[in-house]
């Protein structure tokens, strides 16, 4: 537990590492839990589409005290990009 008092769910580390380890996720997006006590999955997805994930973490909604609103996320993209020089992708 931080500092702050929220936790992380052990379910954000094993997707944190299937993305890192088996290169099929492409982004995870994080979000408080309904108590604001733990940091949990919100959505993970294999659709490499940037814009796709993008409008996800726009249009993110959250409820506080029966009122909807912006909610903070916090996500990981793996993202693809060529080497100069013709050296591969990664």
């Amino acid at each position: 537990m931080s500092k702050s008092g929220v936790a992380v769910s052990p379910e954000c580390v094993t997707k944190f590492n299937e993305l890192k380890l088996g290169k099929f996720i492409k982004y995870i997006i994080y979000k408080l839990s309904d108590d604001y006590k733990e940091i949990v999955v919100e959505e993970s997805s294999t659709d490499p589409e940037w814009e796709n994930f993008q409008k996800k973490i726009v249009d993110a909604k959250s409820s506080y005290k029966g009122k909807e609103g912006k909610g903070p996320r916090y996500a990981v993209y793996d993202f693809q990009y060529e080497l100069e020089g013709g050296e591969g992708t990664r």
